[in-house]
């Protein structure tokens, strides 16, 4: 058996192989260019690869995040995703083999924590946490999850426009320097995941291959969402007043058919509206970030008891 980078692959297919056989995915060369070409932290390397004779039978990506600590410092982490080991070998050692080749890499190059997102229904959530991995409780609110059904759409569109039809959302390029500054002042002295480079928001576009109809933006706020076929999903909501947030949730409740999620209702004054619109609310999520530290540093000591985690921020 051999461990090899994603550029020493024997085969690029091999990679995309692996990924349909653990995952049914059906992966392109094209794929990990785009992530690679618009997600900075999976430029330098993409992750490594177990061969035994001819066949990957496992891989694990390695991303360099970039995190703020508590006392305002930054520093580069490591961030785990595309974890997988062939059916055909599962059970054998070979994902603990290539994770303790991952974790001992990048702490001899001076990183202090590694995270991963995974979820609870995952079989290998038992592997993280045997590896020393443990879950990050959400700041914020308590209920971070916000589900809420929207009525019929003719109804919904008289209600929140009762003069006419809602206008379609038609966020231009250059609105998305409102989020970024936006962004900034939410997450001024929090540490976590708040360091992003200039020109967030069109790459994480780029990268999910989305438009910009799905954000939305106001002069004090924005949100970033998804539709799909039986609602929209909001994967981050920031504004700076309450007024903020009812423009902007009626102009997505205008344009959105079937229901809304906010996978993370951190701001009190956005779990208040949603509350009286009738949401229901949960505090379990799908996905969930788990940590490891690699050295003698703990996660608290060097963070504290807040880590601002977003779903734009998954990797």
């Amino acid at each position: 058996m051999r461990i090899v980078s994603y550029e020493e692959l024997r085969d690029p297919r091999d990679f995309f192989e692996l990924m349909e056989a653990c995952f049914g995915e059906i992966a392109a060369p094209e794929h990990p260019n785009l992530i690679r070409r618009y997600d900075e932290r999976r430029r330098s390397e993409f992750g490594f690869g177990l061969y035994r004779g001819r066949t990957l039978v496992s891989f694990i990506g390695a991303a360099k995040l970039t995190v703020r600590t508590r006392s305002g410092e930054t520093e580069s982490a490591l961030g785990i995703h595309h974890v997988a080991t062939h059916p055909a070998y599962a059970r054998q050692g070979l994902s603990r083999r290539l994770f303790d080749f991952v974790h001992g890499r990048y702490r001899n190059a001076g990183r202090r924590f590694s995270f991963l997102y995974t979820s609870h229904s995952l079989v290998a959530r038992a592997l993280y946490c045997d590896l020393g991995y443990a879950e990050i409780p959400l700041a914020g609110a308590r209920a971070p999850r916000a589900l809420l059904i929207l009525p019929p759409t003719h109804k919904r569109l008289k209600r929140l426009c009762p003069t006419g039809a809602a206008a379609a959302n038609r966020t231009r390029v250059a609105d998305l320097a409102v989020a970024e500054k936006l962004f900034a002042e939410a997450t001024a002295g929090e540490a976590g995941f708040v360091v992003r480079p200039h020109g967030w928001p069109l790459s994480r576009l780029k990268q999910w291959k989305q438009k910009l109809d799905g954000v939305f933006i106001d002069r004090d706020g924005y949100a970033f969402t998804e539709p799909d076929s039986f609602g929209r999903r909001i994967y981050e909501f920031i504004a700076r007043n309450r007024a903020a947030y009812v423009r902007l949730l009626n102009r997505i409740a205008a344009a959105t058919r079937g229901g809304l999620v906010d996978y993370y209702v951190r701001d009190p004054i956005l779990r208040e509206i949603y509350r009286q619109r009738g949401a229901r609310f949960r505090r379990e999520t799908y996905a969930s970030l788990m940590v490891k530290p690699l050295t003698r540093a703990t996660f608290r000591s060097v963070f504290g008891p807040r880590f601002f985690q977003s779903p734009v921020d998954q990797f």
